[in-house]
């Protein structure tokens, strides 16, 4: 029986899908810790590490000794070439596993989003990165850099915004907001608050966790939250259309949003689709056909599409 293994691993979680190639459908999945990526450091091993820690309980619980490819997203790849192979590498024999293939989370995110074709994906969940792929190579990146230089609208974004709107508001230096108490009830006083993020290997993470808490002060009303929300709305649609400048698809050019913000609902995709439909660019906003794990699979077992400069491979 065929199987391939298809991995999503970001800063929050990691997920991983037995796939039988054969019938096209999912054998077991698994879940567990994310890590701050393939660009930090002792990225590699760290985020080989995670991503065993899923996979090997998986294909144990499967009996399975072995699978035929690997397909792996993995946030860093784009910034740390080397670790990708090196990744792909211990993949191939670890599993083991015939061929390996990895890439950027964003990258699958993009293959999966609009099956393998061009447009435009941004992907926002923990963090935020855009990528406008064309037909014809052509490449375009925007934000992804990260929550201390960038990321902007992303779920860790809206939270550190959201807890600074808490801290602002309790030290008198803005106006009050539901978001004061709604972090006191998440994570205590502020004090212990900053005390707990200045030794969180993943900070990151922490703060994407109170985000939900500012989509639902928004919808209740709070006009601190809603204008962070509709801020967060005008940087990831900005995104969206500096990525879209350069492709030379035929109009419309199609666009897919992903990842966990869009659980949030209406108040955060109405603004955002305001601030694209303000906008005179050919973006056109579609339902995705597939997530990051589609991707993956798309990657593991084919060599040939359009994110193949951008993908690491090893095999036995």
């Amino acid at each position: 029986m065929p199987i391939l293994l298809a991995i999503d691993i970001g800063r929050t979680g990691c997920r991983a899908m037995l796939w039988n190639t054969a019938t096209a459908s999912t054998l077991d999945t698994a879940c567990g810790d994310g890590s701050l990526g393939l660009g930090a450091k002792h990225g590699m091993d760290v985020v080989a590490a995670a991503l065993l820690a899923v996979a090997t309980p998986l294909l144990r619980a499967n009996h399975v000794d072995h699978v035929d490819a690997v397909g792996v997203g993995a946030a860093g790849a784009m910034q740390a070439p080397t670790a990708a192979r090196q990744l792909a590498q211990r993949l191939v024999a670890a599993l083991p596993a015939g061929t390996a293939a990895v890439t950027s989370d964003a990258i699958t995110s993009h293959a999966g989003a609009l099956n393998g074709q061009a447009g435009v994906v941004c992907a926002a969940g923990t963090g935020a990165v855009t990528m406008a792929i064309g037909a014809d190579g052509v490449f375009q990146r925007v934000d992804g850099w990260g929550p201390w230089l960038g990321d902007e609208g992303s779920g860790a974004w809206l939270g550190r915004q959201g807890l600074q709107a808490a801290a602002r508001a309790g030290d008198g230096r803005g106006p009050a907001t539901v978001l004061s108490a709604a972090m006191k009830t998440q994570f205590g006083s502020i004090r212990e608050l900053a005390m707990q993020l200045g030794s969180d290997p993943n900070p990151a993470r922490r703060m994407a966790a109170f985000a939900p808490a500012v989509a639902n002060a928004a919808r209740d009303g709070d006009m601190v939250a809603g204008h962070l929300m509709q801020t967060a709305a005008d940087a990831l649609a900005q995104s969206m259309l500096a990525a879209g400048k350069v492709l030379s698809t035929t109009p419309p050019v199609p666009a897919v949003i992903l990842g966990g913000l869009l659980n949030m609902g209406p108040v955060l995709m109405e603004p955002l689709k305001a601030a694209l439909d303000r906008s005179d660019s050919p973006i056109r906003l579609q339902p995705a056909h597939g997530d990051a794990m589609d991707g993956a699979r798309l990657i593991a077992v084919s060599a040939t599409g359009i994110h193949e400069p951008w993908i690491a491979r090893a095999s036995q």
